[in-house]
């Protein structure tokens, strides 16, 4: 069988194969299907035959060879992430060479465990992620080195040329001379002192350096942005289907400067016409300008308590592309015509102009909803709250995933130290925002490429399906912790995802298993081809409704102007724009994501430096040989239990069950447990947070 399952691989198209259409090809009986999969599994274990995602194989060459980006955990092991259809590959401690993390690597397959799955070892560091270091000053052996975040060089960065003053604590850029070996420190040249790292004031001051992040703009640009006012709106105003009239308004939280959508309904004969309405931030940034070639080199914007990276400068992201109330915008509208059911009739897109009649915020709209504020378009929100049930029930029925997973909100006080964290809440007043743009993404994604030439390019949000390594280890994760729920191996569809998420609503398993399931997911992307949204089970899914923040959308509103306008001239120069913007966006995406997390636990270490000796109730949320992770409850933050601290037996680390084990008195702390901690020791510069188990009898 083994000789049969490899000549079929080696005569297939591209020598790889789905595992489906190998079994078909194998000629078995339906009866021996399972023990096939089985067989086929082991012989991906053993190393001869790979496995590809999602859940294809392929003949190994020898020794196999991949290119990607290594990923190092805290924990010290790392994995390198590809491009292509190949799975992560693990990386052990010892198996790194000197590549550090963010490197771009070249790696030799070693074969496949049961637990890691793909491993293997760098063969070459092949492009670093940098050459310089944004890092905190310390001393060892009498030298200055340096600690970065958010995983250090286990082999260290040493710092050269520093200046006589120089103390220990000190937030330094340094930029490497000498990458050294696998067991020798990388030499890194001073450069300057950014700010002392104790001084929690310049937490954003060290992200804002570290990722080369500028929250101004040169004055070239500052230049061009003032060219544009008021009276290019004015000018406008006659190309353009004017909708100045219809009662629309914007919902934001209520700290937003920007308001980049505003939303109408009304019922007719035919059902529902809601209106979503867009800023167009197109009719101010324009091909190929000073501002355009900045918001692409910048992607996104990235936001974080103390202040915003913008994609765009204010004078349009505040003024003239925000919808403002009161005043004359343009905007790119998607006018949608629902039935009684709330199915779509038909769909309208275009270029419009519009006046907001009111500015309201979340927590006003959810209080309009309860009856404990009257409000002039009480009877729209009341439309919009039901449309958003009938929306989200739809979605639900098809398998879409609805994660609610808070993200910390900071009180901070004028030291830059949180005195309080709480969890974000998502009220009804969200989930209409939500569905409405979801809606007008999709609308978009399905009615536009129909319309343009075929040979120019659209794009679209992709979600490809997860991994089925990382599905079986999901699954397996589900079974170990005894949850009453079945979980498919290899493959789970959407609505397996929202099952399991269902059961666990009220469970104390859930935070963590929102996380394990999101983990589990592939990166959503935006992509040329059109490969569906797994997480929202779209099949046409694109992003439309933020241009302000996200320059995809910008590029989505050019497209639906140049379908207006019948002007698709410059064909050429678009399709090559848009492959180097979502090159460029997917990267910015990621790295902005990166930003943020980076941001918050900072300031969560802060909030838990206050509070030594302090006592919360948590749940262990990863386990590893050397301890275990507890996330707290309010707070969100995290720490670790090192086993060392673990005082009343010896004990071990049991993988298969996720879990550290006493030998003597068979005591257990499983991933999932609720315990009780005591803060013991905080590391800002390493970003971690020691803990000890606290007995509350």
């Amino acid at each position: 069988m083994i000789k049969k399952i490899i000549n079929i691989l080696a005569n297939a198209p591209k020598n790889t194969l789905s595992q489906k259409e190998l079994i078909k090809r194998l000629k078995v009986r339906k009866s021996d299907v399972g023990a096939i999969k089985i067989f086929i599994k082991q012989m991906s274990i053993n190393g001869e035959i790979i496995r590809l995602k999602p859940n294809r194989y392929c003949l190994p060459k020898s020794p196999k060879k991949i290119e990607g980006k290594l990923s190092v955990t805290q924990k010290g092991f790392g994995f390198v992430i590809t491009n292509d259809d190949n799975e992560d590959i693990f990386i052990g401690r010892r198996s790194m060479s000197d590549a550090i993390n963010g490197d771009k690597v070249l790696v030799k397959i070693k074969g496949r465990s049961n637990s890691r799955g793909l491993s293997g070892r760098i063969h070459k560091v092949l492009e670093r992620a940098s050459n310089t270091f944004i890092g905190v000053t310390y001393l060892y052996s009498g030298k200055f080195f340096i600690e970065v975040s958010p995983v250090n060089p286990g082999r260290g960065i040493r710092l050269i040329g520093s200046k006589k003053e120089l103390t220990e604590g000190k937030i330094v850029k340094a930029r490497v001379k000498d990458w050294g070996n696998a067991n020798d420190p990388i030499i890194a040249s001073f450069e300057s002192i950014i700010g002392d790292a104790n001084d929690p004031a310049n937490d954003l001051k060290m992200i804002l350096h570290k990722y080369d992040y500028d929250q101004s703009f040169s004055s070239s640009i500052n230049q061009e942005v003032k060219k544009y006012s008021e009276d290019d709106i004015k000018d406008e105003i006659k190309n353009r289907l004017d909708l100045r009239n219809d009662i629309c308004f914007t919902i934001d939280p209520q700290e937003a400067k920007d308001f980049d959508d505003a939303l109408s309904i009304k019922n007719n004969k035919m059902g529902t016409e809601i209106g979503v309405h867009i800023a167009d931030v197109s009719h101010f940034v324009t091909p190929n300008s000073l501002i355009d070639k900045e918001a692409m080199h910048r992607g996104t914007s990235v936001y974080f308590t103390e202040g915003v990276v913008h994609m765009l400068p204010k004078e349009l992201s505040a003024d003239l592309c925000s919808i403002r109330p009161g005043v004359d915008r343009l905007a790119i509208s998607a006018i949608i015509q629902l039935d009684q059911s709330y199915k779509v009739l038909n769909v309208d897109i275009r270029p419009t102009v519009i006046n907001s009649k009111a500015r309201l915020t979340y927590q006003e709209v959810q209080d309009i909803i309860e009856g404990k504020n009257k409000h002039a378009f009480k009877a729209q929100i009341n439309d919009l709250r039901k449309l958003s049930i009938a929306l989200y029930k739809d979605r639900s029925k098809n398998g879409s995933l609805d994660f609610n997973i808070p993200e910390p909100v900071f009180d901070m006080n004028e030291k830059g130290i949180p005195d309080d964290i709480r969890p974000s809440e998502r009220l009804i007043s969200h989930r209409i925002v939500e569905e409405c743009m979801l809606l007008a993404n999709k609308v978009v994604a399905v009615e536009i490429p129909k319309k343009i030439p075929k040979n120019l390019n659209f794009f679209y949000r992709v979600h490809i399906k997860p991994d089925s390594l990382r599905v079986e280890k999901f699954a397996g994760l589900l079974k170990r912790l005894k949850l009453g729920i079945y979980a498919p191996d290899g493959e789970m569809s959407p609505n397996d995802f929202k099952k399991i998420l269902k059961h666990v609503e009220d469970s104390p398993y859930r935070p963590l298993i929102e996380n394990v399931a999101l983990r589990t997911m592939s990166k959503a992307e935006y992509a040329i081809k059109n490969k569906g949204h797994f997480g929202l089970a779209f099949k046409n899914y694109t992003h439309f409704t933020s241009p302000i923040r996200r320059y995809p959308d910008l590029l989505v509103h050019r497209m639906i102007k140049m379908l207006d306008r019948h002007s698709f001239e410059l064909k050429n120069e678009w399709n090559d724009k848009i492959e180097e913007a979502l090159k460029l966006s997917n990267e910015k995406e990621i790295e902005a994501l990166n930003a943020e997390r980076e941001y918050i636990k900072v300031k969560q270490l802060r909030w838990l430096a206050e509070r030594i000796n302090s006592v919360f109730e948590g749940t262990i949320t990863g386990v590893t040989n050397f301890g275990f992770f507890v996330g707290l409850k309010s707070s969100m933050a995290e720490g670790l239990i090192h086993i060392d601290t673990l005082e009343n037996d010896t004990y071990y680390y049991d993988e298969d069950h996720y879990s550290i084990k006493g030998r003597s008195l068979k005591e257990e702390f499983r991933l999932g447990d609720r315990v009780h901690i005591k803060i013991i020791s905080v590391q800002i510069e390493k970003q971690r947070a020691n803990f000890a188990l606290h007995d509350q009898n």
